[in-house]
């Protein structure tokens, strides 16, 4: 069954900075920035940048099980958030997307970065330079929105995968290391 998503989440603009952020070391809001979304839709928390910023609403902070989404570049990827993110504010890059009761946060972010959704936005993007997805095609997106429990084992299923993945890498690049070192111990203990 496909649902449009403005009707099972509401959708949030970001706050509007005028010109460019300007960091401030000890500034009371954190900012999340494009470059904080990863390759593989996660948010990296450790260098987001600090400011302080006049009359922020509520609704430009971030909240835990918030679906963050990058509506320009080349990138349009959703990011579940999934812990909290006290005085964390992000751009009018960025959509927060509240998802209804009976739809899964994680499922959402997931299904917003599938190939259907990705094809979707790509369609209803504008500009010619960068493109921009705005917040009324968001929100007409169509949502295939299976059950609480089907959204929560795509939802496993797709973090075994990804921890999977991450493993391998890690696999690999300890056994590059150890050709590498045996190969260096052979040709040292040939030259000696």
């Amino acid at each position: 069954m496909y649902s449009q998503l403005k009707d099972i989440a509401a959708i949030r603009s970001g706050y509007p900075f005028r010109g460019r952020v300007e960091p401030v070391p000890d500034g009371e809001f954190r900012v999340v920035q494009i470059k904080d979304i990863s390759q593989s839709a996660r948010l990296e928390f450790g260098d987001l940048l600090r400011v302080d910023l006049p009359e922020v609403r509520q609704d430009y902070l971030l909240k835990r099980d918030d679906v963050l989404f990058a509506s320009r570049g080349t990138r349009k990827q959703a990011v579940s958030i999934e812990g909290d993110l006290d005085n964390t504010t992000f751009g009018t890059q960025f959509f927060a997307i509240g998802a209804r009761d009976g739809v899964l946060p994680a499922y959402l972010a997931w299904y917003i970065n599938q190939q259907p959704a990705q094809r979707y936005l790509e369609e209803h993007s504008m500009g010619s330079n960068v493109r921009i997805v705005t917040k009324e095609a968001l929100s007409r997106m169509p949502i295939q929105l299976p059950p609480l429990d089907v959204q929560r084992k795509v939802v496993e299923v797709h973090r075994l995968s990804l921890k999977a993945k991450e493993l391998a890498q890690m696999i690999q690049a300890k056994r590059s290391l150890l050709v590498e070192t045996a190969l260096l111990g052979i040709v040292e203990s040939k030259i000696k």
